[in-house]
């Protein structure tokens, strides 16, 4: 028993040493734990799908891109009617949308997925897929939208034309 004291001892003696002498070792270390444990809380907790994620921040990103592009344009087409971009629209715009999604998600895969009795209602997963298909959906919209405003021919433009070969001549052209 004295035998297997000591070796404990010992091992966490030379533990210690080698926590001391490799602190960005330790570091990396502890930084790595925290974050495998923070994904993890993510997964369960908050929001599970981390593809839905990207694509989502991908169409945020390009409805940004395009806004941009929208009010330049229109400032260059009109500089006393059409304010000139600035970061104060971005960031009200783009993060507080960021932030709103960022609630949603939390919050409907908490409604989806929570447990009773250690069993997942599932009555509530239709409302998430369909607020997930509805952010995109919306995302899309508002680069269409924005394009539409510069000029270019957008998917619903296209569509609207194909359409209108086979509608009467009087059909009015739906506004983008």
């Amino acid at each position: 028993m004295k035998n297997y004291l000591e070796s404990i001892a010992l091992a966490g003696k030379n533990y210690c040493i080698f926590l001391i002498d490799n602190p960005w070792t330790t570091f990396a270390a502890l930084f790595l734990g925290l974050g495998i444990w923070l994904v993890e809380f993510v997964e369960i907790y908050i929001f599970a799908d981390f593809r839905y994620l990207t694509s989502l921040f991908l169409m945020i990103a390009y409805d940004t891109m395009a806004g941009i592009k929208r009010v330049k344009y229109l400032h260059n087409l009109n500089p006393g009617v059409n304010p000139a971009p600035n970061s104060k629209v971005f960031k009200d715009k783009t993060f507080s949308k960021i932030t709103y999604y960022l609630i949603m998600l939390g919050s409907l895969h908490g409604l989806a997925h929570f447990q009773v009795k250690d069993q997942e209602v599932t009555v509530f997963h239709a409302f998430e897929y369909a607020a997930l298909v509805a952010m995109m959906a919306a995302e899309f919209w508002s680069v269409q939208e924005n394009y539409a405003a510069i000029g270019k021919k957008t998917i619903f433009l296209l569509a609207w034309q194909k359409l209108a070969e086979y509608l009467p001549s009087g059909t009015k052209k739906p506004e983008v």
